[in-house]
């Protein structure tokens, strides 16, 4: 399969960040993933980095009071940014968990965003812990039992010159299916997705030849 981005053995190689791209804006995958410019940050991916580094080193340092409060209630598994990959035929897909169990067995992503965002992690198009659940099972013959979201609601605009910081907002946990029938529909849409992109790409490429003539 022939994908725009190719790990270190030449092969296809895909991340859930990357396909949401790719659903949800052509113009942008193709930006980011085919003419490889630089991404643009913005305050609140730079907030979130921020909160998943404190929570990763158990540091507050850079927080108040009141937001080291909250942070402190976030659950710590054993292992953070667990390195994963599932091999897929004819590419794979990479990712890293943000917190998981020495067994493996449990599995956490942590997010921020504003008040009701958390919603969109109840979604089935939310997939990212499922293909991590994949990925444990493929690479270490584990089935992890347990996988959710904790979500940390933040206050603040940066827009309208307000400091982003963390709420007082209790920790929002939201559950993810990992039914084998919810992971079966999960692989079934990586491939999908695969042969869509590779399908895309092939069409680029033969448009961009066309404007040479």
């Amino acid at each position: 399969m022939n994908l725009p981005k190719k790990d270190k053995n030449g092969v296809s190689r895909l991340s859930y960040s990357q396909i949401q791209t790719f659903k949800r804006s052509k113009t942008e995958y193709v930006n980011r993933y085919i003419l490889k410019k630089p991404f643009k940050t913005n305050p609140f991916i730079k907030f979130g980095s921020k909160v998943g580094e404190a929570i990763e080193e158990n540091d507050f340092f850079m927080f108040t009071n009141k937001e080291t409060d909250t942070l402190k209630k976030v659950t710590r598994l054993d292992l953070f940014e667990y390195p994963t990959v599932l091999k897929m035929e004819g590419f794979n897909v990479y990712g890293f968990i943000d917190s998981c169990s020495f067994d493996y067995k449990n599995i956490i992503d942590y997010k921020t965003g504003g008040i009701g965002k958390d919603e969109k992690y109840k979604d089935p198009d939310y997939t990212q812990l499922q293909i991590y659940a994949l990925s444990l099972m493929q690479m270490h013959e584990v089935r992890v039992q347990n996988a959710w979201v904790e979500f940390i609601t933040r206050d603040g605009n940066p827009f309208r010159g307000e400091a982003l910081k963390v709420s007082p907002e209790s920790i929002k946990k939201i559950e993810v299916d990992l039914s084998m029938k919810a992971l079966d529909r999960v692989e079934l849409d990586l491939i999908k997705t695969a042969k869509e992109i590779e399908l895309f790409y092939q069409e680029y490429n033969e448009s961009q030849e066309k404007l040479k003539l």
